[in-house]
């Protein structure tokens, strides 16, 4: 009867493990290197569209960058995120289709967001589990170390974009209210979306990538609005993170658990 009853325990633990742990898994703090890539009308494609876009990726518009945030568990599948980015964006018209313009522009930002992530594969907890099944050969490990989510958002873009002297010659005339190029631009909403992926390679310590479109209100992140433009700027952004579990129920009592 003992036996029976010991390893009902042995197989009922895990999951009551599994239901709990997570609760006390809740804070996460990360800091990244987001790597961006802009979008719009200064060395693009004659044709480009929003959904033809992604002819107009080029190394040289490749920015870097820097940030962080903070991150809080409401379940085993959804988070809620708040994160700052500072960084640039830039391109020039050099090897596009227009490059006798010679536009080349130079961007930077400060990005704000509120995200909201789902987990198609959810973070496994800090507990480590055992497959009962394997008693006779050695409790086998089945801790999953990846995780896999969707995000989507909202936030806003504090930038500063500065123009060459080619892009400012193109200031309209005193009598033409529309401008095409205007550096005055300092503010965007943006809504963020993609993908993201991490990694538990030591415990409460995961490396995560993730992947997003950013799409903003203004066509000036360029500090240029083409007359032929019908949409606005983007950018894309590629963030790889460093992320710390801070352990929750611990941190009500004002102190840390040991790694």
């Amino acid at each position: 009867m003992r036996q029976v009853i010991s390893i009902a325990v042995i197989l009922l633990m895990p999951l009551s493990t599994f239901s709990q742990t997570w609760k006390i898994n809740r804070i996460e703090v990360f800091m990244g290197l987001p790597v961006n890539h802009y979008f719009g009308d200064v060395g693009n494609t004659a044709q480009s569209t929003m959904i033809t876009g992604y002819k107009d990726f080029r190394i040289r518009a490749i920015r870097g960058g820097f940030g962080g945030g903070l991150g809080y568990r409401l379940n085993p599948f959804i988070s809620a995120q708040v994160s700052i980015n500072a960084g640039f964006l830039g391109n020039t018209d050099e090897g596009s289709d227009y490059s006798t313009r010679g536009y080349r522009f130079s961007t930077f930002g400060t990005e704000l967001l509120a995200k909201g992530l789902y987990y198609i594969i959810p973070e496994s907890d800090q507990n480590y589990y055992y497959s009962i099944m394997d008693l006779r050969g050695g409790l086998r490990h089945l801790n999953r170390p990846f995780s896999l989510y969707a995000f989507v958002g909202a936030g806003g873009l504090f930038f500063s974009a500065s123009a060459n002297d080619a892009m400012l010659a193109r200031i309209s005339p005193p009598e033409v209210t529309k401008k095409e190029v205007d550096e005055s631009k300092f503010f965007t909403f943006v809504l963020p979306f993609g993908v993201g992926a991490k990694y538990e390679f030591y415990p409460r310590i995961q490396l995560g990538v993730e992947l997003g479109a950013r799409y903003v209100t203004t066509d000036y992140l360029d500090a240029f609005s083409s007359a032929h433009s019908k949409y606005n700027d983007m950018y894309y952004t590629m963030n790889i993170n460093v992320y710390y579990k801070v352990p929750y129920h611990k941190l009500l009592k004002r102190s840390f658990w040991r790694f």
